[in-house]
């Protein structure tokens, strides 16, 4: 972005009468303050009413931190302000380290600045660091972001591009899921040293539930988790960003299996292993798991799932007495040296009393059909002509 940002304070609040005015009042100090009233019971409203030059949004019923958070970001943007540094209401965090996150917001307009707590030094409540601890955890797997803090609010955002991630998780879930799919989207996570003070009295008036809270953050983490296993990266670019959902029915399903099937396929060599790979697991003797042993390994080595997972269903119902034949009587020649006759009917019969001998052999079978299907891959793809590749 160009010019120099524009920063506002956003303040969520849920019934925190007693510590929103001292925050309010500290944070105004450094920049303007809108604050949203997430449909507080208790004296929030009167507390905030004896506060000047803030703007107060009202909204009628409790929501969740993350519908006061989309409400504030809409309503700053729409009054012109590019960055949002948003501060919990419960006393935490020091309103006094806001000219921090300024100061980095300049330096990085375009990046997305994370407060990290220091937990440990912060005495914070054992329960909370071990929760922090696992989200951390999977949102590194999730990113690649190394954040030594997940759940801190004390934030700035880049309002222009935070606005336009779609983003659907409600609560306290909302600050992880926007910060997942802001580094899917390519925007830039930066850490920002912050203390939070965990001794006060006050400090125990957060809202967040470690019970139902977590078993929302945990589900959601299963969900992204998922979609980083399952979903190429371009792909999780364009979710987060909405542009599928600006495509056509047909136009999305197109870039969605064209993405899938390019993934990791920019030499030759690299598509011909991952059809080496899917043949491998459809052929050796791990029925039922062929498809997740093709994606798990294909997932690790970086080549292209969706071609090894399709390759692994080599053993389709008609095909599977074949396989099973060939594995068994290369296992048996393998072990002997002869050939054993058998036929359809005594195929079942013979495979569990040769066990050893049919496992061998469908390895052997696996291991030699997988070669086969990449070397064969690997000269037709060095064949065929080559195009670039152009986005959707």
């Amino acid at each position: 972005m160009t010019g120099e940002p524009n920063i506002c304070i956003v303040v969520p609040v849920y019934n925190h009468a007693q510590t929103v005015g001292p925050v309010v009042r500290a944070a105004a100090r450094h920049f303007p303050v809108i604050v949203v009233n997430d449909g507080s019971t208790d004296a929030t409203a009167a507390a905030l009413a004896t506060e000047k030059d803030i703007q107060i949004i009202t909204l009628p019923y409790n929501q969740g931190k993350g519908a006061a958070l989309r409400v504030g970001f809409a309503n700053a943007e729409r009054l012109g302000y590019t960055h949002a540094i948003t501060i919990d209401a419960d006393g935490q965090h020091n309103p006094d380290e806001i000219p921090g996150f300024a100061a980095a917001t300049r330096l990085h307009p375009d990046a997305f600045i994370i407060g990290v707590r220091d937990l440990v030094k912060e005495n914070a409540p054992l329960g909370r660091r071990i929760t922090n601890d696992l989200s951390t955890f999977w949102f590194k797997v999730q990113t690649g972001v190394p954040l030594t803090d997940t759940l801190c609010g004390f934030r700035s955002y880049p309002l222009r591009a935070i606005n336009r991630l779609r983003v659907r998780s409600q609560h306290y879930a909302y600050e992880l899921d926007i910060m997942v799919k802001a580094a899917w989207a390519g925007i830039s996570l930066r850490a920002q040293p912050v203390s939070a003070d965990y001794a006060a009295p006050t400090s125990r008036l957060s809202h967040f539930d470690p019970w139902r809270d977590m078993l929302r953050i945990s589900l959601l983490h299963g969900c992204l988790s998922a979609q980083t296993f399952c979903v190429p990266a371009l792909l999780r670019k364009f979710s987060a960003t909405g542009e599928l959902h600006n495509l056509s029915c047909g136009q999305r399903l197109k870039t969605i299996l064209r993405h899938l099937f390019s993934e990791h396929t920019d030499t030759p060599a690299k598509l011909a292993w991952a059809v080496g790979l899917g043949l491998f697991c459809g052929i050796a003797p791990i029925w039922g798991f062929q498809i997740i042993a093709a994606a798990a390994v294909a997932h690790v080595l970086r080549l292209n799932k969706a071609i090894a997972v399709t390759a692994s269903n080599i053993s389709f119902p008609l095909a599977a007495p074949f396989i099973m034949a060939g594995g068994l009587l290369l296992g048996h020649y393998l072990h002997t040296g002869a050939l054993l006759p058998f036929n359809a009917e005594t195929l079942l019969r013979e495979i569990p009393l040769r066990f050893a001998e049919w496992f061998l052999g469908s390895i052997a079978l696996g291991l030699l059909v997988g070669i086969l299907g990449t070397v064969i891959t690997w000269l037709v793809c060095r064949m065929l002509p080559t195009k670039e590749d152009s986005p959707a």
